[in-house]
């Protein structure tokens, strides 16, 4: 069976949101012409994904390095039980899904570490850049890349019951040809608003205080009615401000971010601390789990097929989504390797991790 192009404004799919003035037939154009950069495939990407893929949003690039483990299934709207039990990796699990709720579409899934090594290359050709990260050295990381590149980046938060979305429209006007914008239209860049991340330890996490599925709703509704103004060219209409939701509470606040920093190490003065690589980490606890990733130095791949046998002495071995997954029978830990080398080690210390790595994967 043939299938409907994106193009194809005489379907039935998008014609509830062409009546909307600001998008009519030229906007659901643009949004089948937008290529959007998704980063993270927790709650905040599956939810913002969604959405976007139901408006129409042509090309979606989903990056993710994390495996579905079944605590996420509360709040993470692209994933079933199936791919819990198989710890399947998210990026894979997400494109599938969002392919079916709209196969005209087109949906690319990477299962790698979104890192300053790899951050340019998978976002070069990309019109806007989104949020759905769990940590703050990423965010970073995101923001020094849309700064360089003049791509817009929507910045979007979540812990507990309450939210943040900021869009971030950087200095020098756009550069892509999708999403369009002179000097008067800037906003402060995330260094400009918090110009360091906050201490580790010090704030609170979705693991030590939770984080509650009507929350990401809100937040993810805002972040896509956001990157669709700007994809539709609504480049005055929507909020620029730094918007605060926590519907638990019924509280929405916004506070105005003012210029961006005349000293701002970003985007005025163009030093990219994490798009450098120098903050970067090798051992990094994830969020919400007991489970370290390791990102080995010098290692370009792994041949998954020979270390998936070489396992199968050490516990149940599964081979599949371009990664093994291992069940360490006398260390009753998990380890999910994949083709790029990095693997999830189901253990709290970094260094138990590291050290667990180098005996069964090697370094």
């Amino acid at each position: 069976m043939a299938r409907c192009s994106i193009y194809d404004m005489s379907g039935d799919r998008y014609h509830r949101q062409k009546l909307l003035p600001d998008i009519g037939e030229a906007g659901q154009r643009a949004l089948g012409e937008a290529r959007v950069l998704i980063v993270g495939c927790g709650a905040l990407g599956c939810g913002v994904a969604d959405l976007l893929a139901r408006a129409g949003v042509g090309t979606l690039r989903i990056v993710d390095r994390d495996v579905v483990e079944e605590t996420n299934l509360q709040r993470q709207v692209l994933f079933d039980q199936a791919d819990a039990d198989a710890s399947r990796p998210k990026a894979v699990a997400a494109a599938e899904r969002v392919r079916e709720i709209n196969p005209a579409i087109t949906i690319e899934a990477i299962v790698d570490d979104f890192r300053a090594s790899n951050a340019e290359h998978i976002a070069s050709d990309m019109h806007l850049l989104l949020d759905g990260l769990d940590n703050f050295a990423t965010r970073y990381l995101l923001n020094d890349l849309a700064v360089k590149l003049r791509i817009p980046y929507i910045y979007a938060g979540a812990v507990g019951t309450g939210g943040l979305v900021m869009p971030i429209l950087p200095r020098g006007g756009g550069r892509s040809q999708s999403i369009v914008w002179d000097e008067s239209l800037t906003t402060p860049c995330l260094r400009c608003v918090f110009p360091q991340p906050p201490p580790a330890g010090s704030t609170p996490t979705c693991d030590t205080v939770g984080v509650m599925g009507p929350t990401i709703a809100a937040v993810t509704a805002q972040q896509a009615a956001i990157a669709m103004s700007l994809i539709v060219g609504r480049l005055q209409g929507f909020d620029r401000s730094m918007h605060s939701i926590d519907p638990w509470r019924g509280e929405d606040r916004r506070t105005e971010t003012g210029a961006p920093r005349d000293d701002c190490p970003c985007c005025k003065n163009h030093i990219f601390d994490w798009l450098s690589g120098a903050n970067e980490l090798h051992e990094e606890a994830l969020c919400g789990r007991n489970t370290v990733q390791v990102l080995p130095t010098g290692v370009d791949s792994v041949d998954l097929g020979a270390l998936a046998q070489r396992l199968q002495a050490h516990g149940s071995v599964v081979h599949a989504d371009g990664a093994v997954r291992v069940d360490l029978e006398q260390e009753g830990v998990r380890l999910t390797v994949f083709e790029d080398s990095r693997a999830l080690v189901g253990v709290g210390d970094p260094i138990l991790a590291r050290t667990l790595y180098d005996r069964f994967v090697g370094s």
